[in-house]
């Protein structure tokens, strides 16, 4: 009995043996299960530690107990991350509290964070905003949200931070280009609805883009806008779109095209020209808008029609004149002859209805020998068409044809091309020629004169005057030049008073004597004694003689 019971018992022994061996045994499977697992979690959470270390970011983690179970932490935990620590130079690094942050910034960015994380921790509210590091020019992008686990437990509450100082820059930059664009397209707004006159832009379908304040006008519309948005087309008295049928021609001929119509605003007739530009839109070959413009010609037809109507005045009156005149155009061809040129050239009026060239006309009247003999024709010829292109103003000259005739010309410009007159000068040019030698001839009489004789006009001025008077009272004859006066013919004989009290009063009796053509005697300086004997004419010219007296 006694062996049996220890038999058992040494079984049952045996038996507890196995078992704590085996419970053992598990136990050490799990534990090392569990060590396992607690590894790769604690691997996996450095792994995102050093994540959340080497992100762009910065945070600060306001980090709560557990409320699901008997979390040892008590109260708020602050953490604050490397990369923060470093953004924002914090002296106590990741130790750093919530107010070392605060410190980083301004008095306003601080008010207004803190507002940001009081309503985050209490209503969990997202933000975001933008703040300015103290001591620079650094932006920081602040953004806080809270973060739940999937059973609804509140983990913490995240302020993340990034150093936007580039693209702060950048925005920064951009805004202000932003701004120096609005601004340049502002002034061109202004500057083209100053203009007085309707301009627009057209898309590839041709429909209006943009118009100025004038198009807005013309249409009858009070905003420039609306013209735009219903597509309102300036259009004649008809309702025909003669603008937009003018881009259609523009945008297919790939040129400027140009346009006129009438209309009537105000109870007036206006003349209205139109002009469509196209132009590539983006560079692009098979996209084409066009730019329009509108002009209002209405002053300038009526000039127009004015001149034409002075113009074909004047022509009447050119015919009429007995001077000879033709007008050659720019082109140089006849435009317009009077009878007058025709005798004058001796031509045929057949030759002059077919418009001949102006080179044809010289050579013409050269072989009728009335053009003047010139060594090299055809460097004449050249000189002569020259004056189509550099005429600016009036030019004359003298032609003396081979028949012995003489004949002035005047070339003048004319909006058609070149006017020119002839004259024939001959009868005058002999007149004068006779004229000059009679004079010559009386000037011949009076220098073979021994009296001194000057003859005044009846203007007063010196006409004539021989040497004996250059003479007798010692005149330079720079000073006779230019007609002087009888009064200054006077003066100049002074130098020969010089005993004469009052000069004035003694010129002025002298002026007198010779206006009543009264003779009287001079003593000068020199003892010499002189008549003079003063003539009046019909025409009130005056003729005056010195002659000497003989003792």
């Amino acid at each position: 009995m006694n062996e049996e019971l220890l038999k058992n018992i040494i079984l049952l022994s045996i038996m507890l043996e196995v078992i704590m061996i085996a419970v053992i045994v598990v136990l050490q499977i799990r534990i090392y299960k569990y060590g396992r697992r607690i590894y790769f979690v604690k691997r996996d959470r450095e792994r995102c530690n050093e994540l959340l270390y080497s992100a762009k970011d910065g945070y600060f983690c306001f980090v709560y107990p557990d409320q699901k179970v008997k979390d040892p932490q008590k109260t708020l935990v602050e953490k604050c991350s490397r990369r923060l620590a470093v953004m924002l130079n914090l002296k106590n690094g990741t130790a750093s509290s919530f107010e070392d942050i605060l410190d980083s910034f301004y008095k306003d960015d601080v008010r207004l964070l803190k507002k940001y994380v009081s309503l985050l921790q209490q209503e969990g509210l997202a933000f975001e905003d933008v703040l300015t590091v103290k001591g620079g020019h650094r932006y920081v992008g602040v953004y806080g949200s809270r973060v739940n686990g999937a059973d609804k437990n509140l983990y913490c509450d995240v302020v993340w931070f990034r150093d936007i100082t580039a693209e702060a820059e950048k925005i920064a930059a951009l805004e202000n280009e932003q701004q120096e664009v609005c601004n340049t397209l502002k002034r061109f707004e202004n500057m083209i609805d100053g203009l007085n006159y309707p301009v627009w832009i057209r898309d590839e379908q041709l429909n209006l883009l943009a118009v100025n304040k004038k198009y807005a006008e013309y249409c009858g519309q009070s905003n420039k806008e609306t013209a735009v948005h219903d597509h309102i087309e300036i259009c004649n008295n008809n309702g025909e779109e003669v603008c937009k049928n003018t881009a259609e021609l523009a945008q297919k001929s790939k040129k400027m095209q140009h346009g006129v119509f009438h209309r009537v605003m105000g109870g007036k007739l206006y003349n209205f020209e139109v002009f469509e530009t196209p132009y590539f839109i983006d560079d692009d070959l098979d996209k084409i808008g066009t730019v329009g413009c509108l002009s209002d010609s209405t002053e300038l037809e009526n000039v127009k029609r004015s001149f034409k109507i002075n113009q074909n005045n004047h022509l009447e009156v050119l015919a009429a004149l007995g001077t000879a005149f033709a007008i050659f155009d720019d082109k140089q061809h006849l435009f317009f002859y009077n009878s007058a040129f025709r005798n004058l050239w001796h031509l045929d009026t057949e030759f002059l209805e077919t418009n001949p060239l102006y080179m044809k006309f010289l050579e013409t009247v050269r072989e009728q020998k009335l053009l003047p003999p010139v060594p090299d024709f055809n460097t004449y010829r050249t000189e002569e068409l020259q004056v189509f292109e550099t005429l600016l103003e009036t030019k004359e000259d003298l032609l003396h044809l081979p028949d012995g005739r003489t004949i002035r010309r005047l070339r003048t410009p004319h909006p058609k091309g070149v006017i020119f007159a002839f004259e024939d000068v001959s009868d005058r040019l002999a007149t004068m020629r006779r004229l000059n030698d009679l004079t010559s001839m009386q000037q011949n009489i009076l220098d073979n004169l021994n009296d001194a004789v000057v003859i005044f006009g009846s203007n007063r001025r010196l006409k004539f005057y021989n040497r004996s008077y250059l003479k007798l009272w010692q005149v330079d004859i720079a000073k006779m030049q230019d007609e002087p006066k009888l009064e200054q013919i006077i003066s100049y004989q002074n130098l020969f008073f010089s005993n004469v009290d009052d000069w004035p009063a003694f010129e002025k009796t002298m002026l007198a004597n010779i206006a009543e053509g009264r003779q009287f005697d001079l003593l000068r300086d020199d003892n010499v004694s002189i008549a003079v004997s003063p003539l009046i004419f019909y025409d009130g010219s005056i003729m005056i003689t010195y002659t000497k007296k003989t003792k």
